[in-house]
Order: structure tokens, then C-alpha cells, then sequence
């Protein structure tokens, strides 16, 4: 009964949660000074089709939008394109958009159509999507590891609640990213490894080996970010940060947190499995040496380390797969390309990550080989 009570309680704050986020979502106005953004449902479409834009053929829709909006209650009419684009995206009845004024609406006729130049289509509406996905996510959990994934769900949540409500606010008062890092490591590492897994000796032991893994990639990523003078302002989101921030980031060392913060959730995976291989050996043969015991629950890990590495490297590069095009299509010499600062913090993210994996497999062993001899 209890568990049935934690379930149903766990159920009911992610649909408060999502309630929540959608009402902010889908406020009628963001905050004073900005665009007025609304979500608006598309009823018709009126004309489509391509015409000439400064010498250049483009596609365009002209679409009748239903606002939803407590005081905009009447359809309204916009022009859709017809701005020179490399892909551009049509919409058909039905489909739920997010559109941005561009002036006041005290400024606008609402009863003519509007051009790309007083309102424009920002995005589709993906909410309901990005929802169904996670209640899957959350069913398989729960189906497959029952009240165990219910615990790890509840961390899940606590480290996101981190991240987005402490570490995040702290990060844009310009508090230096490796030092947010550190101090989400002290609560998330302990708060998620206890949860999900209890409080024992294996546990303690994953924890530490946790701990000095991700000391030990810190050190090596600091190392090549400085010697390789990563600046971390390569990627589209690292301008708009410093637009927007004027510089109150230090951007190289965001890109170091981002890699340490990535590698803490496969740590989990290697260190409590290495620690739970070295308990479980203990105790089916209680007077095996700690030499014996070390090589045999390693040479079970190592294994797991080859197919986790293989794994994350896969990861990486699925994430990737736009920028090893560009690499593969690129005429210059390998040195060169290699020394594009794009393509060497992919490597250096994947190689840091896999370095600290396979880092943390003898450490962890050897700690859980001395913590279960107890001393013998």
C-alpha cells in the first residue's frame, strides 16, 4: 500500500509540475519590454506557393490562425515565408504554432494579414509530444525496476531540480562555472547514489569512487582546455550567451562543467556496478583473497567499461553527426581540421568522458575489495 501511495503521489507532482510549466508557457504576454508571444491553432489555408524576394524564388503561405487568447478571440490572417530560407517549413490545419508580434497590437490592423514583418511563426507548439515521451520513460522505469526505478525516478527529479533552480540561477549571476559544478557534485552525487540505491557499504564505496573519477577528469580537462586555449564560444548558443550576458560567463570553463556534469550520470553506471561485482564475489566466496578478488571482479568490469565507452563514444557521435559530416567533406589536411576549435572540443568532451570511465573502474574495485575485507 505504501508503494502504491509513492507512486500515485510521484504521478501527481509531475502532472502539477507539467501543469505548471504549461500555464507559464502558454502565458498570453512574457515579461514587459519583450515581443508579445502566443500560442495560435492554424484553421486554414488560404494560398501557398512561391513567388520572387530579392531575386530569389521562395515559398510562402498566406494562413488563418485562431489565437488563444482571452481578449484576441477573432481569427486573424498572416503571411507565412516569402523570405529567402534554406528549409522552409509549411503548416497545415490543425497544427499548433507559437507566433511573435514584432508591434504593439495597438499598432496593427488584425482585420488585413499580417506580414513576416508584424508577425512571424516561431515555432511549433511540442509540448503534448515531449509529455507522451516522458510518461513512456517514466511507465518503463517503473515497469522494469518497480519501486528501485521509482527511487531513481525521485532522484532524477531532486538532480533536475538542481540543475534548473539553483545551478542555473546561480551560473547567470555569473558565479564561476567550475565552482557550481563542485557544488552540485556535493548534492547530487549523494542525494541520487542513496536514493536509488540505499545506504550500504556498496554505495559508500560507489560514492567516493564517484567522487575521485570526476576529480581526476576535472584535472585532465582543465589541462587540454587550457594547452588546446578552448574558448567555448564555438557553438550558436555560447554567442547568444555572450550577447545577452555581456561577457558575465567565463564560457571555457561552461564548457569544462558541461563536460563533468555529462560524465557524472555514467559514473553512476561503472562505479556502483564495479562496487556491487566486488560484494556480491565477498559473499558467495568469503575467503577469496584481496588479489583474487580484485582480478576476478575486474576482469568482469572490463567488459563493462568496453561497452560503455563504445557506448558513450556512440553517443557522442550521434549528437555530432552534422559536424563529422563537415568533417568528412573537408579538402584540408587532417592537422587542420583537427585544430578547428569546433572539432576539437567534440574530441576533447568525448575522449575526457571516456578516460574518466575508464579511470573509475580499477579505482572503484580496489576501494570495494578493501572496504569488504574488512581489513583482512
Amino acid at each position: 500500500m505504501k508503494k502504491v501511495f509513492l507512486v500515485v503521489l510521484f504521478f501527481l507532482i509531475l502532472v502539477i509540475s507539467f501543469q505548471s510549466a504549461s500555464n507559464l508557457t502558454l502565458a498570453n504576454e512574457i515579461e514587459p519590454g519583450n515581443n508579445l508571444i502566443l500560442e495560435a491553432k492554424v484553421i486554414k489555408v488560404l494560398d501557398q506557393g512561391l513567388e520572387i524576394t530579392q531575386e530569389f524564388e521562395t515559398e510562402f503561405q498566406v494562413l488563418k490562425l485562431q489565437l488563444k487568447s482571452d481578449t484576441l478571440t477573432e481569427p486573424i490572417v498572416i503571411k507565412h515565408g516569402g523570405i529567402p530560407v534554406t528549409n522552409f517549413v509549411t503548416y497545415q490545419p490543425g497544427d499548433r504554432v507559437f507566433v511573435e508580434f514584432f508591434q504593439p497590437l495597438s499598432e496593427l490592423s488584425l482585420d488585413t494579414t499580417l506580414d513576416v514583418s508584424q508577425i512571424a511563426i516561431i515555432t511549433r507548439v511540442r509540448d503534448q509530444a515531449v509529455l507522451v515521451i516522458f510518461v513512456i520513460f517514466v511507465a518503463m522505469v517503473l515497469l522494469v525496476n518497480r519501486f528501485k526505478g521509482l527511487r531513481s525516478l525521485f532522484a532524477l527529479v531532486l538532480s533536475f531540480a538542481v540543475i534548473f533552480f539553483i545551478a542555473l540561477p546561480l551560473l547567470l549571476k555569473g558565479i564561476h562555472p567550475l565552482l557550481v559544478t563542485l557544488s552540485l557534485m556535493i548534492f547530487i552525487i549523494p542525494v541520487s547514489f542513496y536514493l536509488t540505491h540505499g545506504v550500504t557499504k556498496k554505495t559508500h564505496v560507489a560514492v567516493i569512487g564517484t567522487v575521485l573519477s570526476l576529480f581526476f577528469s576535472i584535472i585532465l580537462a582543465s589541462a587540454f582546455i587550457s594547452s588546446t586555449g578552448i574558448t567555448g564560444t564555438t557553438s550558436e548558443e555560447a554567442g547568444f550567451l555572450t550577447v545577452e550576458l555581456q561577457d558575465k560567463i567565463n564560457l571555457s570553463s561552461l564548457f569544462l562543467a558541461g563536460i563533468i556534469i555529462g560524465l557524472l550520470g555514467t559514473l553512476d553506471d561503472v562505479t556502483i556496478t564495479q562496487a556491487g561485482i566486488v560484494f556480491t564475489l565477498k559473499k558467495n566466496k568469503p575467503e577469496i583473497s584481496r588479489k583474487e578478488l580484485f582480478l576476478q571482479a575486474f576482469a568482469i568490469g572490463q567488459d563493462h567499461i568496453s561497452s560503455m565507452v563504445n557506448t558513450l563514444i556512440l553517443v557522442y557521435a550521434g549528437a555530432s553527426l552534422p559536424l563529422l559530416l563537415l568533417f568528412v567533406n573537408n579538402p584540408h589536411p587532417l592537422s587542420y581540421v583537427l585544430s578547428q576549435e569546433v572539432i576539437a572540443e567534440e574530441v576533447i568532451r568525448m575522449m575526457v568522458s571516456s578516460t574518466g570511465l575508464i579511470f573509475a573502474a580499477p579505482v572503484t574495485t580496489l576501494l570495494a575489495v578493501m572496504v569488504s575485507s574488512d581489513g583482512k
